[in-house]
């Protein structure tokens, strides 16, 4: 920039000096313009100077204007290539636990397989750490980070030579390593992680276990890309999740996997357009046959594989993040449904075990109730004791929550897991579900009759109703109503109907 300056004042004062020495008598007088004779050299001279000066100052500020610019550009240049530089080492390592990040491990994957011909092939170990949910809701997300970090040190430990970690989602790693020479000798790699990613962590107050399942592919036999080595352990994992152990990929997997995720967009579209719709299986007070309420349950007919099990579409909701989705959309419709109903009928949904770690699960519920101008007092949430040992202090905040609106509360399938009395006086329970099991083994197992009246007995003392599941007999229904049970539900009085079809069923005495 400097030269510059000095090239535009020497051009200057060369063209002031030819003007003013050469061509200023020559022109101007051609012009019309009277030259005076007064000017001599040394007056010549001070103008050209006076005149280059002037210039040079003229052009002082915006030269210095524009290297300042200048320099602020360079500055933000060099910004921006460090910016980059930064970028790229977060996209290429975790910023929490420094293992490689999923885009790192794909780029080490494609050039190892590249380079794989002659070479006895790479393994690649997906792993999905168990439990971890669980303590986070639990402690907190800053002890989920502290174990997150524990668990890729740990990783670290293990890994052989010329193997690569990394952290590809928020529970779930990945170890890509030379294949070794036998099945056996990669299952005690894997195994070797399972134990010690399994064992015992003690950080900061926290005494835990968690648990791991690994999803297992080899090359070239399950792919020669690394996408498709990928896909190969998570279908791998897929069948080994929630078993503690680990399995090797075979094709039958891969096409287990897509059925799953092919039913996972289906069942998003089906909850988003109200596909998946409310049946609904009467709830009868055995003292007089009279319907009390319907119990909400969802069914899914899809257009190409036809009916969907609830435990099937249940599982993959929960799975997928949908559960949520899927109640609000079943709970909307049986409002709507049941608006059309006498004002005594109440109806019951179901709530999954998931749903009671969201706090904001009562607000959520309370607006479809509002939108749906549905009073609460006639609503009813089943839930399961297995959503109360998980987190019961958040269980109780949200389940307290729904009967301060009005809402009762359902114990569901009472009898059959973590029944404990420290749940009915923890818990604001309304009512007892006595599972369907003991309702059909009583006529021929009198330990069954024996657990059945002492529900009956403790729901008593505590003022809680009942209601027996799995009727299929008349004569079970009078043997219930004899001993004090409540309510009874089963196909002895109905199969769960459509909506259509429950004002025509209200007008039909039930059998008492």
């Amino acid at each position: 920039m400097l030269l510059s300056f000095a090239a535009m004042l020497a051009i200057m004062g060369i063209t002031s000096m030819t003007w003013e020495f050469a061509l200023q008598e020559r022109v101007l007088p051609r012009l019309g313009i009277f030259v005076s004779d007064c000017f001599d050299d040394p007056s010549r001279w001070r103008f050209i100077i006076t005149a280059v000066v002037f210039a040079a100052l003229s052009q002082l500020g915006p030269a210095l204007l524009l290297f300042r610019l200048m320099r602020r550009l360079d500055r933000a240049r060099i910004a921006v290539i460090k910016a980059r530089e930064e970028a790229d080492a977060l996209a290429r390592h975790d910023p929490l636990t420094g293992l490689a990040s999923r885009r790192m491990l794909h780029e080490h994957m494609r050039r190892r397989l590249a380079g794989a011909a002659g070479s006895g092939g790479y393994a690649l170990l997906l792993i999905d750490i168990e439990r971890f949910k669980a303590i986070t809701d639990l402690h907190g997300h800053q002890m989920g980070d502290r174990l997150l970090i524990e668990i890729a040190n740990r990783m670290r430990r293990l890994l052989p030579p010329d193997a690569i970690a990394s952290r590809v989602g928020e529970e779930e790693f990945a170890a890509f390593l030379p294949r070794p020479r036998t099945v056996e000798a990669l299952g005690k790699i894997a195994q070797q992680f399972i134990s010690e990613l399994s064992a015992r962590y003690q950080l900061a107050g926290l005494d835990a276990r968690l648990g791991a399942t690994i999803g297992i592919a080899v090359t070239p036999e399950n792919g020669t890309d690394g996408g498709e080595v990928m896909r190969s352990a998570e279908a791998a994992l897929y069948r080994a999740k929630g078993t503690g152990t680990y399995r090797f990929f075979e094709p039958a997997m891969d096409r287990e996997l897509k059925q799953s995720q092919r039913l996972q967009r289906d069942l998003h579209n089906a909850i988003a357009a109200d596909a998946v719709i409310p049946h609904y299986q009467p709830l009868v007070r055995l003292k007089d046959g009279v319907v009390v309420g319907f119990e909400v349950l969802a069914r899914w007919n899809h257009p190409m594989l036809g009916s969907i099990s609830p435990e099937v579409f249940i599982s993959i909701a929960e799975d997928a993040g949908l559960i949520g989705q899927l109640t609000q959309s079943i709970l909307k419709q049986a409002c709507v449904d049941a608006s059309k109903w006498p004002d005594q009928i109440k109806i019951a949904v179901n709530l999954s075990p998931i749903q009671l770690k969201d706090t904001t699960l009562p607000d959520q519920i309370l607006h479809t109730l509002k939108i749906s101008r549905f009073p609460p007092q006639r609503l009813e949430l089943e839930i399961t004791e297995t959503a109360l040992v998980n987190d019961n202090r958040t269980a109780n905040a949200i389940l307290s929550r729904f009967r301060a609106m009005g809402i009762d509360i359902a114990l569901d399938d009472f009898g059959t897991g973590y029944s404990s009395l420290q749940n009915l006086r923890m818990f604001p329970v309304t009512k007892l579900k006595i599972d369907k099991s003991f309702v059909r083994s009583m006529s021929l197992d009198a330990n069954s009759k024996k657990l059945i009246s002492g529900i009956l007995a403790l729901s008593r003392s505590l003022g809680i109703t009942t209601t027996a599941e799995g009727i299929e007999e008349a004569a079970e229904a009078e043997y219930l109503r004899s001993i004090g049970c409540d309510f009874g539900q089963g196909y002895c009085y109905a199969k769960p109907m459509k909506a259509d079809d429950v004002p025509r069923f209200l007008t039909v005495q039930v059998p008492a």
